[in-house]
Parts: structure tokens; sequence; C-alpha cells
């Protein structure tokens, strides 16, 4: 899931996208949020990043 989010924050998803059961966990999880339907990190999903 770590290279998923780093992904997402490194903008890589039209090379590698997200699968919807990894976008789907992220989610639950607070990690991600969908903004017009793109996801990107929230700063949970940050943090875990700079952890």
């Amino acid at each position: 899931m770590r290279w998923t989010l780093r992904d997402i924050q490194a903008g890589r998803l039209k090379l590698s996208p997200v699968s919807d059961e990894d976008l789907r966990v992220l989610t639950e999880l607070g990690l991600v949020q969908l903004y017009d339907d793109e996801p990107e990190l929230t700063e949970a999903g940050a943090a875990v990043l700079n952890d």
C-alpha cells in the first residue's frame, strides 16, 4: 500500500493505476480522498509516507 500512496502523491496514476480494492481500503483508512474522481492523499496519508 505504501507504493500506492507514493504513486498517488507523485501523480503516476496513468502509468500505474490504483486498483478499485486498494482505493477502497485507502479511503476507508482515511489516507486518500477523491477530488474530481482523482485520488489525493489526506494529511494522514502524507504522514504515513513521512514516517
